[in-house]
């Protein structure tokens, strides 16, 4: 096998190679780092990969007749792709290093109008020859605008990081540690451009036109590359960790101000209060409340608000924070319910909305009167009898309209009475299939129970719950609020 036979067989090995670790490096840019098309560093991708597939073409139609328009069309896209390409590296650069164009007409002489250009000559050189002839072999030879126009254009374009990126090294570089990190790798990208081509022109003598432009540009931008998106991912990770971080100590917070049902209410023993609350994620929108408003009132909120995780979060504090500063007025549930709506409904720009159960037990009478704000029905057992719903007229939700009026109900409980509130995360909790827990379920399960009321009663029902969905993910938070009486 002669010289030139290796060479060719080479090539086209190459060839392939950048082609596809070009396309690929494009398809982690895209996918993987969420990066779009028209991302600078995508676009060089795309050049790259055009420049390695159309020199690949170009070497086995270059010096046929046969395929004179296929080789203009080579020649064509190659040039189009290499001052593309040379002019996104330029204007990456410019962005990393903080430098802007002073107007948009300097943006587009410097970096548009090229462009456009070698489109305009690329489309007439097949009649002008400025760009572009094909001789009596089939061979492309370059004309006076390649020459002396679109190479210094490109070069030009090439040169201007690697001269941005040493005058940044060498005079600025304590000055940012990420602009650092981007004069390195750009400097490093250039060199890496320069030394292939220099090993291809004066040590292999490939002095073609081929391999020359889309080996060296394919390795060092897949360099350039791996060390640009290397570095977004240790700063998203970066974000990330903070996120979570912080999400987990709005999750210590949040579970913080919940009332604990252990050694609560000690001056009512004759009253079992337990409750739970597991979020989808680290932070919910359900909250539960007890607290003795005096010695002889206790007021019990559960409330549900919509959406998800930190807004939903932020919002349920609001909404916990005002029902209490109500209550603590001695109003009636109708009137706490009515006072934080419309305060709500005055002050809510996301147009967030909470359904909510209030509840105020008199101690002395064990009258508990409350109202209800869209949310769930209670479920409700007398002494040794089934439980079932606490129907009454439901109220709007808060924060729905701002004169709404909400009505108060009441009930006499007894010794041995049992209550149970919850959000609609328990009953609307689903398995594989999409089956929801649903009403009737959770009923069944209620009248089941070894105990009604405490820690032992939401445990089962919990394991109950568990054991119907299996590992199916559940999207809303699940909140029970347990009171019983003896």
């Amino acid at each position: 096998m002669t010289y030139e036979q290796i060479a060719d067989t080479l090539f086209v090995e190459i060839s392939v190679f950048t082609t596809l670790l070009t396309a690929f490096m494009l398809y982690n840019n895209i996918v993987l780092y969420k990066m779009s098309f028209k991302d600078k560093l995508s676009i060089m991708l795309v050049s790259a990969t055009v420049l390695s597939a159309f020199d690949g073409i170009w070497h086995f139609v270059d010096g046929n007749l046969t395929y004179k328009i296929l080789n203009y069309a080579c020649a064509y896209i190659f040039a189009i792709a290499m001052m593309l390409g040379t002019s996104m590296f330029t204007r990456f650069s410019l962005n990393q290093f903080g430098l802007k164009m002073s107007s948009k007409k300097l943006h587009y002489a410097l970096f548009i109008a090229p462009t456009v250009l070698t489109v305009i000559l690329c489309l007439t050189t097949p009649w002008t020859s400025l760009v572009y002839s094909i001789n009596e072999h089939g061979e492309i030879q370059y004309g006076i605008i390649f020459d002396y126009c679109l190479v210094p254009i490109a070069f030009m374009y090439a040169s201007s990081p690697l001269l941005q990126s040493i005058y940044y090294l060498i005079r600025r570089r304590k000055s940012n540690a990420e602009k650092k990190f981007y004069a390195q790798c750009i400097l490093v990208t250039s060199l890496l451009i320069a030394g292939i081509e220099f090993i291809q022109l004066f040590i292999l003598e490939l002095d073609e036109n081929y391999l020359e432009t889309s080996l060296s540009s394919a390795i060092a931008l897949t360099f350039f590359t791996t060390n640009v998106n290397t570095n977004r991912f240790v700063k998203n990770r970066e974000k990330i960790v903070a996120v979570e971080t912080d999400l987990n100590l709005a999750a210590n917070i949040q579970t913080g101000s919940l009332p604990s049902a252990e050694g609560a209410l000690v001056n009512h023993p004759d009253i079992i209060i337990y409750a739970t609350m597991d979020t989808a994620k680290e932070v919910g929108g359900d909250f539960y409340d007890f607290f003795e408003i005096d010695g002889t009132h206790i007021a019990f909120v559960i409330a549900d608000i919509s959406g998800k995780g930190v807004p939903a979060a932020l919002f349920s504090m609001t909404v916990k924070t005002m029902i209490k500063d109500h209550a603590s007025m001695k109003l009636s549930t109708a009137q706490i319910s009515t006072d934080v709506n419309r305060i709500l409904c005055e002050c809510n720009p996301e147009e967030m909305f909470a359904t909510a159960w209030i509840g105020i037990l008199d101690t002395t009478t064990r009258i508990m009167k409350f109202t209800n704000a869209g949310h769930n029905a209670p479920c409700f057992a007398r002494k040794g009898e089934n439980f079932e719903f606490l129907k009454n007229k439901h109220g709007l939700f808060l924060a729905g309209m701002d004169d709404t009026q909400y009505k108060e109900s009441e009930i006499q409980l007894q010794d041995g009475d049992s209550l149970l509130i919850y959000t609609d995360g328990l009953t609307e909790a689903h398995n594989g299939s999409g089956e929801l827990y649903g009403e009737e379920r959770l009923l069944k399960k209620l009248n089941s129970a070894d105990v009604r009321g405490g820690k032992a009663f939401l445990t089962q029902i919990k394991e109950d719950l568990q054991a119907f969905v299996g590992n199916a993910e559940q999207f809303d938070d699940i909140t029970m609020l347990s009171i019983s009486l003896r």
